[in-house]
């Protein structure tokens, strides 16, 4: 494996020259941007804990995301950085001397699973290729009363409705292929995290969560056992017409207005994927950081975490409905001025969320 050296912000790396799919260690360029969001959130995380905390990096690969929260955020006391991969296990023990960073890092060379049944962190991050599924068990033992996880998901097919099947051996929600896949896909990866703490007494509450080209981050905090039956609360099922495009949530209907039996998706997560004030922070955080294309998202993000669930995409309404696309703000405009909630969201560039129902959507369309 030929190695060359390289920086991300402030850490100097030693990682794969070839190409990152063949080599025996993984490292994305591409995934700074996560990366980056990833030290906002822990720090403003920090901030409100008000405490030094201990952060797991369960599948560091180079080492990267690891040595950069050791390196960029206040109030860190350690940071684990654990591969099976004996390659990467040496490949992590060489970054942590290149950037001196001996004091607070400390390598491990195991299974993640093993590893957090065996401690205690403040903050767990899983970042690995593919499903996080078989380590949510093992992190929701791990993980401090009071913590903080992170999780990210690059099975996006399966849990956008590409692959039912897949999503429900997977995830235990049989998933749909719908125009809002990416929401629906994310929610569905929520649902999945919160059931499997609340069988360890923890209840994950969501506080940022976007989408982002081939894979879904998740941020939560943990809260004690009392908080889940408030989530459990805020658990419904999706009701989809492929006749006509309508859908709904919330408790179970059979049929559509136009006759078309609905198909489901649930039960499923329909509270709050993003809380406002959190986003807001990590905003201000990536300003501070000179984060500027991750804080105009979590910008984002607080600005939508208000509107109710699942966006409609105006371009795939126009063609159903076969009428001309309306401006996107000067649709936004019109359905609050009807009373409605209405904004953009990051899931799709041409679409709304809104709380008007399918019907009147289409009535002012048309």
């Amino acid at each position: 494996m030929k190695i060359q050296q390289i920086r991300e912000e402030k850490i100097k790396l030693l990682a794969p020259a070839e190409n990152m799919y063949k080599a025996a260690v993984f490292y994305n360029p591409k995934m700074a941007f996560s990366r980056n969001i990833s030290v906002a959130a822990l720090q403003v995380f920090k901030k409100i804990a008000g405490r030094k905390i201990v952060v797991l990096d369960a599948l560091s690969a180079s080492g990267v995301r690891g040595l950069r929260y050791a390196n960029e955020i206040s109030g860190i006391k350690k940071v684990f950085l654990n591969d099976k991969n004996p390659v990467a296990y040496k490949l992590i023990k060489k970054n942590i001397a290149l950037n001196r960073l001996k004091k607070k890092c400390v390598p491990q060379k195991g299974d993640a699973n093993i590893l957090m049944h065996q401690n205690v962190f403040d903050a767990i991050d899983l970042d690995p290729f593919g499903s996080p599924n078989i380590f949510l068990d093992s992190a929701a033992r791990s993980i401090y009363h009071k913590g903080f996880l992170a999780v990210t998901a690059t099975d996006t097919a399966p849990l956008c409705g590409s692959y039912p099947e897949t999503c429900f051996k997977k995830y235990g929600i049989r998933s749909l292929k719908t125009d809002y896949y990416s929401e629906l896909g994310i929610r569905v990866l929520i649902s999945h995290i919160i059931l499997a703490l609340s069988r360890r007494e923890r209840a994950f509450i969501p506080q940022l969560s976007f989408a982002k080209e081939h894979y879904f981050r998740v941020f939560g905090k943990i809260e004690h056992a009392g908080k889940i039956t408030d989530l459990l609360k805020q658990f419904g099922h999706i009701m989809q017409c492929f006749n006509c495009g309508n859908r709904k949530y919330g408790n179970i209907e059979l049929r559509c207005f136009c006759g078309n039996k609905f198909e489901f998706v649930g039960p499923i997560f329909l509270g709050k994927i993003s809380d406002r004030k959190f986003c807001a922070e990590v905003a201000k955080e990536c300003k501070k950081k000179r984060f500027i294309e991750e804080g105009m998202l979590a910008k984002q993000l607080a600005s939508e975490s208000e509107l109710p669930p699942f966006y409609y995409d105006l371009h795939y309404l126009a063609k159903v409905e076969k009428i001309k696309l309306p401006k996107i703000e000067d649709f936004i405009a019109r359905l609050r001025k009807s009373g409605f909630k209405a904004g953009r969201t990051h899931f799709c560039p041409t679409a709304v969320k809104t709380d008007a129902g399918y019907e009147e959507i289409i009535k002012m369309l048309k």
